[in-house]
């Protein structure tokens, strides 16, 4: 055969035969679902870079509001130390020198999975300042401006008048029918009646109020007790033991049980017995502990102050109890009688840390004020108290009522100053220079 012959049959078979398309096409098919297979998987890379950088984005902001509460509160704490001759001060306390109208920026600190820090402006004279704190997370930071200014302290019981500086702890089905506060949490573990507004801390928590009040967030520090610079000698403990003298002589403050009397004049006790009743008509007395089984009754006109001294100044341990109203006490006023247009009730002022326990009668209502800044209150029983009380730390429980009848004088002891929120901002980007820039 003609060598032409051949290669003309060559070029036939070759037409006809398809084994060598197998290859590429496969090769084809490979490249094409790997291309697609990348852009699955570059998809779901991105999206899990997304989700990442979200949730550091929202874990920085919470770390960045954190430090400005964490500032404030401190703020809140040292404020009194603060001047324009002491414009800055530290996280315990120290004081700082101020650069550029700013304080030192804080240390590093941690909150959960992120960090935040804060810086606060130079305190001025119009007492307006601003912390601008940066929360970050992973690769994320986020940076806010908080604007503060100092607000005169009002009346300790403007607002509130059950107060629980640390916590309030409701348990059972106690009904209160006012304003309760604290700078602590109101731990509710039962069905409590709140007919009034509350009061939490910063970043703390509380119950919705029960009767369309409002809850809100914020902190007031209890002041110390300010007692008459005489008060040691210059009191009315003598009408309780029959021996006062001179332009006092006979006058005595009564008591049921005959030929008995319930102060001891040594240990400045005073311990009204159970089914029995003294009536006071004194102004100032000077105790170590009132204990009340039976009743303690005030005249209309009179409005006595009890003062109740430090543990360690009567002896007794810390924490001791100081103040106690038994099952089968009360307290009557009858200057409190509101059809005559008079709210006048006794109050009792706890110097220590001495504790306040409250059951009282539950046939009567009990009016008076108790103010105990570093005391623990245990107000329980079904009794009903009608007044203003304060306390380091209240506990309510069983199905005690209190009441506050708003024509009820306050005793004039004022709040300490506080700084409180004017503004809140986020700024761009995590850092700049000054601190507040951006914002």
């Amino acid at each position: 055969m003609a060598a032409i012959d051949r290669f003309i049959l060559l070029v036939r078979d070759l037409r006809r035969d398809q084994r060598g398309i197998a290859v590429p096409t496969a090769l084809m098919a490979l490249v094409a679902a790997f291309a697609l297979s990348s852009v699955a998987v570059m998809s779901t890379v991105d999206v899990q870079q997304g989700t990442k950088r979200d949730h550091d984005s929202k874990e920085a902001i919470a770390a960045a509001d954190a430090g400005a509460n964490i500032a404030l509160l401190r703020l809140n704490r040292y404020l009194p130390y603060l001047s324009t001759t002491h414009p800055c001060i530290g996280p315990q306390g120290e004081y700082q020198t101020a650069s550029g109208g700013w304080c030192p920026a804080t240390s590093i600190e941690s909150v959960g999975g992120a960090t935040y820090s804060y810086m606060i402006s130079a305190y001025p004279a119009s007492g307006s300042i601003n912390v601008i704190s940066v929360g970050n997370s992973g690769t994320v930071g986020r940076r806010i401006n908080v604007a503060l200014k100092s607000v005169s302290g009002k009346n300790v019981f403007a607002d509130e008048k059950v107060i629980g500086q640390d916590q309030i702890e409701l348990v059972g089905t106690p009904r209160i029918e006012t304003d309760i506060g604290t700078n602590g949490s109101i731990v509710s573990n039962g069905t409590p009646t709140i007919c009034g507004d509350d009061r939490h801390g910063i970043g703390k928590e509380a119950p919705n109020p029960t009767c369309n009040g409002e809850k809100s967030e914020g902190e007031k520090n209890l002041p110390a007790i300010t007692v008459p610079s005489n008060v040691e000698t210059e009191n009315d403990n003598c009408r309780l033991d029959n021996t006062c003298t001179g332009v006092n002589a006979g006058k005595v403050d009564t008591y049921s049980k005959k030929n008995s009397i319930p102060f001891n004049s040594k240990t400045r006790v005073l311990e009204v017995a159970s089914s029995q009743t003294l009536t006071m008509g004194g102004s100032v007395y000077w105790l170590c502990k009132l204990e009340v089984k039976g009743t303690i009754y005030i005249p209309a006109g009179i409005k006595p102050q009890i003062f109740i001294d430090t543990p360690e100044h009567c002896g007794m341990s810390s924490g001791a109890t100081q103040v106690e109203v038994a099952a089968g006490g009360a307290i009557e006023s009858s200057g409190y009688n509101p059809g005559q247009g008079t709210y006048e009730v006794p109050s009792i002022w706890v110097l220590g840390d001495g504790a306040v326990k409250l059951d009282g009668h539950p046939k009567t209502s009990d009016e008076v004020m108790i103010y105990a800044p570093y005391s623990e209150i245990d107000i329980g029983g079904n009794a009903t108290w009608n007044g203003m009380i304060a306390g380091k730390k209240m506990k309510i429980h069983g199905t005690v009522t209190i009441i506050s009848d708003p024509n009820m004088t306050p005793p004039e002891i004022t709040l300490a100053s506080t700084f409180q929120r004017t503004q809140y901002v986020e700024c761009v980007g995590a850092s700049a220079s000054p601190p507040n820039a951006d914002c």
